[in-house]
């Protein structure tokens, strides 16, 4: 297979590895389409000087910016207002999957842009349902001299990046953590509330999610409920490689990173001013179409549907963001093309990630557990009780264990230990 190419660039050198999917199927391209406007040009200006994937600086730049312009623009649709409010999951390996590098890059352009906003308003450690509601919290009581007096904070807007995305999926794990459900309401939009005896509340907050996972980690921590409940579903997620090597790193003229600056400090303070949005009697007519796909259940009812469910909002959020960044107040053709390429590469994402799902939930587990403990693999003792927690009896453990052994890629060792022999299974050695 060929490196894909973005507009004549290449995505990734020819002596790299490829990562192979789970599922065999392809790495996913980025059609130019996507790179339309302000948002391409910014990405395909830094793309020589990085080693950043593409894909992931442009969805990381949407959310960035779609956070920098507030909850004002929208769309209604349904009664619900749908905004430039774009959650990106960056997916790559912890080596080579440039996570980080694609949102130092776009953050060079954000800072050109509104250094207040990138000091003050961009966080990172999301772990607590109450946490994050303090960042965009109301003012609560009206004696300045009271102990119970705060301010609040007047400028609702909010960008978070979670560098370790898997620990924000532990801790919505914890028994009593409400974290989960609050992230699922800050991208329905609303306030945002704890019950506890002193609520903490923050009424309609405009925040901007990027988070980065690995592959393995994302397959491993991301249980049905979770899937189910929609939590991964208001995430786009962005398969990241690295895109060339360079060994002396870039050399993006400071002109060029301010000029980028002023053009998104322009659209976004355009954009702070528009309201409701409306869509080009060109783009109505291929939103009509183009509703029709997203809307069908072409992607089954296993874990690739569960992550795509959200089709046709993430679609529209995607071009409102995409039309704002381009200076415009309506959603023109361009806008929803580009709209409708990025999704693509996202769906291509999800069944890249994962489409191999067996349908037993305990054989994907156990499958994710055996993938992550690399050229070794598992012990049987690991299986047991860090697997599945001591939660599966014997017999339930020797089938699940040879049924995975049917699948091919997967066989078991032994090492002598004096007494019984250490038993493990691991992920076969490509040839």
């Amino acid at each position: 297979m060929t490196d894909p190419t973005i507009a004549g660039v290449m995505t990734g050198h020819p002596g790299e590895a490829r990562e192979p999917s789970p599922v065999g199927r392809p790495w996913p391209t980025l059609a130019p389409a996507a790179l339309h406007g302000l948002p391409g040009t910014i990405v395909q200006t830094i793309e020589p000087h990085t080693e950043a994937d593409p894909a992931a600086m442009l969805f990381t730049l949407f959310t960035a910016a779609g956070a920098m312009i507030g909850g004002s623009p929208h769309m209604l649709t349904g009664g619900v207002e749908h905004g430039a409010k774009v959650w990106t999951l960056i997916i790559g390996r912890t080596a080579g999957g440039m996570k980080g590098t694609s949102f130092a890059e776009i953050r060079r352009v954000l800072k050109a842009a509104d250094p207040e906003f990138c000091t003050a308003k961009v966080v990172s450690g999301l772990s607590s349902a109450e946490g994050l509601i303090q960042q965009v919290r109301d003012g609560s009581g009206d004696d300045l001299d009271s102990d119970h007096f705060d301010e609040g904070v007047v400028d609702k807007r909010l960008l978070v990046i979670e560098s370790e995305f898997a620990s924000v999926l532990a801790q919505g794990k914890r028994e009593g953590n409400t974290l989960l459900p609050v992230i699922r309401q800050a991208w329905d939009g609303g306030t945002l509330r704890t019950m506890t005896l002193r609520p903490k509340v923050a009424t309609d907050p405009h925040i901007g999610i990027v988070g980065h996972i690995t592959p393995t980690e994302l397959r491993a921590k991301l249980n049905e409920a979770e899937r189910a409940g929609g939590t991964m579903n208001r995430y786009l997620p962005v398969l990241s490689r690295r895109s060339k090597l360079l060994p002396d790193g870039g050399d993006l003229a400071e002109a060029e990173l301010k000029a980028m600056g002023a053009s998104l400090r322009a659209a976004i303070d355009r954009a702070r001013s528009v309201g409701r949005m409306r869509r080009t009697p060109e783009a109505a007519r291929h939103w009509r179409d183009l509703y029709k796909r997203l809307a069908a259940d072409h992607a089954g009812d296993g874990p690739v549907a569960q992550v795509v469910a959200r089709a046709a909002p993430q679609v529209l959020r995607l071009s409102v963001t995409a039309a704002l960044l381009d200076g415009s107040e309506v959603i023109d053709l361009p806008h929803l093309q580009a709209a409708e390429a990025m999704w693509s590469y996202a769906e291509d994402s999800a069944w890249w990630v994962f489409g191999n799902t067996s349908g037993n939930p305990d054989l994907d587990r156990l499958k994710a557990f055996v993938d992550a403990g690399g050229e070794r693999g598992v012990t049987r003792t690991a299986i047991v009780a860090e697997c599945f927690g001591r939660n599966r009896k014997k017999d339930q453990i020797n089938a699940l264990w040879a049924e995975l052994l049917t699948l091919g890629n997967y066989e078991e060792w032994s090492e002598p230990t004096g007494g019984r022999p250490l038993m493990g299974l691991r992920r076969k050695k490509a040839n």
